[in-house]
């Protein structure tokens, strides 16, 4: 409301200033004279401004009334609203004034066309106010381009990228920088304790909350400094089959003369992200090879015996273990040590059954390995209506944060219950559907 009020008076204020030469130029025409008292025009412009002002709150009030008028009202941009409601106010006016000095129907629409006439550099006032906004909001965009296109290919800057990036996630962002720019300074000083991987991550916390999302933003902030990014779905390696397939099958057996799609991606560049996705689902034998990564910092080709080396790899496991358990610390917590051994504790004593002969459990082995346990933790409100208001510019809507917060708000119970995926699914199936 407060950028409405400034650029209807910006309108307003530059239609008067046009308006004042006009009426000199007038005057001079009909009388021979230049007048100087203006506070007639002042007045009439100073009435249109605040009746305006009054019109854009009470349309804006009955969108919030009217389901229907709202969908209309939440897609004018700010030029057509002020139109509209300049366009009201005139209509408003000349009927008034047409009512009472009335000798016949003609008058209403000389009163009407005069009004509109007298206030129409309010117009383009409305349309250099309108440029400007866009202009302003345009070079702001540009300066975030350019920055993120100049940035030097440092880690330290990861926290303002990732946080723009993923949405109310920022405990979790802050905490993978300070390990990022710790180990990076320790790996370019030679320290023995960096001879494994750069750095890993065990990303924790309720579904659909950015976890994997924020090892994408991490992926694509590297990628200037050569980086590439593997994901790897868990889930697709619960058996001892399928691990072969990504790290190789062992010399003799099938497939044995094609290399793992890991070992093979590692050949090409050993700068990697690595995310394993809900690790909890993958066969044992990959969670022990993701050990050894951890540790050794190589990954073993089983048909060759080659051991593939990742010094700068940074490595990130996601796991939905005690995911409402973690929601709850990261609500009522908020020392980050508290919070890491409250998160780990609970990590710890998690065992998954998947049947009577196959469980995972998290292993002190493992947790030992891990440079940082991430918690995630759950979105409220106001963070879903800025993810809804992203997802609906992206797919091409002229919309305001009002339309996506009356989304959010009708979406809400199903983002509480099945995450930020299934949330923004439903808000592009009503918007498109419309």
């Amino acid at each position: 409301m407060l950028r409405t009020w400034f650029l209807l008076t910006l309108a307003y204020g530059i239609g008067f200033c046009i308006a004042v030469p006009s009426v000199v130029i007038y005057v001079l025409i009909s009388e021979g004279r230049i007048p100087k008292d203006f506070s007639a025009v002042f007045g009439v412009y100073l009435f249109f401004y605040i009746l305006s002002l009054f019109a854009m709150w009470a349309l804006s009030a009955l969108s919030q009334e009217s389901e229907f008028f709202y969908r209309i009202w939440s897609r004018l941009s700010f030029f057509k609203r002020a139109l509209l409601s300049h366009g009201i106010m005139i209509l408003i006016s000349g009927v008034i004034v047409a009512l009472i000095t009335i000798k016949s129907f003609s008058d209403l629409f000389l009163a009407i066309g005069s009004l509109a006439l007298f206030t129409s550099p309010v117009v383009l006032g409305l349309v250099i106010a309108n440029w400007l906004m866009h202009a302003t909001a345009g070079l702001s965009q540009f300066k975030r381009k350019v920055m993120v296109k100049e940035r030097p290919p440092k880690t330290l800057d990861f926290a303002e990228y990732g946080k723009w990036v993923v949405v109310g996630q920022d405990y979790a962002i802050d905490t993978i920088q300070r390990v990022l720019a710790a180990n990076t300074k320790l790996a370019d000083r030679g320290d023995p304790r960096r001879n494994s991987i750069l750095a890993s991550f065990l990303f924790v916390g309720p579904t659909g909350v950015g976890k994997t999302e924020t090892a994408k933003a991490l992926a694509s902030w590297l990628r200037q400094d050569g980086y590439d990014f593997i994901r790897i779905d868990a889930n697709q390696f619960a058996t001892e089959e399928t691990v072969w397939t990504l790290l190789g099958s062992p010399k003799g057996y099938i497939g044995s003369e094609t290399p793992g799609l890991l070992p093979a991606a590692i050949s090409q560049n050993p700068k990697q992200v690595i995310l394993i996705d809900e690790i909890e689902k993958a066969d044992q034998r990959l969670y022990q090879a993701m050990l050894q990564l951890l540790d050794e910092g190589y990954v073993i080709e089983r048909s060759t015996g080659y051991a593939y080396y990742l010094s700068r790899a940074i490595v990130i496991f996601t796991s939905n273990l005690e995911n409402k358990r973690i929601a709850e610390i990261m609500e009522t917590l908020s020392d980050p040590i508290e919070i890491d051994i409250a998160v780990r504790k609970i990590l710890e004593s998690a065992v998954i059954e998947f049947s009577p002969y196959r469980s995972f459990k998290i292993t002190p082995e493992f947790l030992g390995r891990i440079d940082a346990v991430v918690p995630f933790r759950s979105l409220g409100f106001e963070d879903l209506v800025q993810i809804a208001y992203r997802e609906l510019r992206r797919l091409g809507e002229n919309v305001d944060i009002d339309f996506a917060r009356a989304l959010t708000q009708k979406y809400y119970p199903i983002a509480k219950e099945y995450g930020v995926r299934y949330f923004l699914k439903k808000i592009t199936e009503d918007v498109l559907s419309q």
